[in-house]
């Protein structure tokens, strides 16, 4: 298997999981064709990244636990989305410290 052909799965199971967080496949350096492949996600917003082990062993045997990982995987909704589930209006858009200003220049 190329590397284009692993980049590609690693996109396509992202795809399939609503494009949250990232996957990263670590490839030992022993000579063997060893890794392991792990999902990093943000659980809040405002939070650390957070990471999930999916997978070790051969390249082969970590596809297969992606394909797993992403078909048990449910993503959580937004606050925008669960507001809209509610029949809540849309909310502006937040700054990283929960407010919007606007300011003027002189």
């Amino acid at each position: 298997m190329t590397i284009e052909e692993v980049q590609s799965r690693l996109r396509a199971a992202h795809a399939r999981i609503g494009h949250e967080g990232r996957f990263a496949l670590t490839l030992t350096l022993n000579g063997t064709e060893d890794g392991y492949i792990t999902h990093w996600f943000r659980p809040d917003p405002h939070a650390f990244e957070d990471c999930r082990a999916v997978g070790s062993g051969s390249i082969a045997e970590c596809l297969a636990a992606l394909d797993r990982y992403v078909e048990t995987y449910r993503r959580q909704p937004t606050t925008e989305e669960v507001g809209r589930t509610i029949g809540l209006p849309d909310m502006p858009p937040r700054t990283h410290h929960g407010t919007s200003f606007l300011m003027a220049a002189e």
